[in-house]
């Protein structure tokens, strides 16, 4: 028969710890439209294809977007805005990942941009930003983390470095 072990899985016995070690980020309603509005960003016409294809040239999308995302999140006044539009925009870019080992080079001024705009914010409190202690902000410091380790295993000339804290 075809089925997948996790198919089977009864997950209703996890352990304590088992729980504890899994990070969740609330999605607000805001920050669901923004998930949504990235992802035409990034994808463009492939967004709403069950079916995508990525080659070297989806860097330079990935490179042009980002200029204009960055205008854009330069106009966001509230620190709450920009965070919900950074999480958007970072997750996306995790997501769709193919730039990071298949461009022509200069993606590493964007990877680093990235990362002193979430420096930058991360300073503001979490009030400030919107966002829960308990959950929220372990979990954005965890996929900040992914991200760093995913983008920095990457060759690149120079090499891409994600210095967020």
């Amino acid at each position: 028969s075809n089925y997948t072990a996790e198919e089977d899985e009864d997950t209703s016995n996890y352990t304590a710890e088992q729980m504890s070690s899994l990070r969740y980020i609330m999605i607000t309603k805001r920050r669901s439209d923004l998930l949504d509005e990235t992802r035409q960003l990034i994808l463009g016409d492939q967004a709403n294809h069950s079916i995508m294809m990525f080659n070297t040239s989806f860097s330079y999308a990935v490179l042009d977007g980002f200029y204009h995302f960055k205008k854009e999140y330069g106009k966001a006044k509230s620190p709450e805005l920009k965070f919900d539009e950074l999480l958007a925009y970072t997750y996306i870019l995790q997501e769709y990942d193919v730039w990071m080992h298949d461009n022509e080079g200069g993606m590493d001024g964007m990877v680093k941009d990235l990362a002193g705009m979430w420096k930058r914010l991360l300073k503001n409190d979490d009030d400030k930003l919107g966002i829960d202690a308990e959950y929220t902000r372990p979990g954005v410091m965890q996929l900040l983390v992914d991200f760093k380790k995913k983008v920095e295993d990457n060759y690149s000339e120079p090499p891409f470095k994600f210095n967020f804290q």
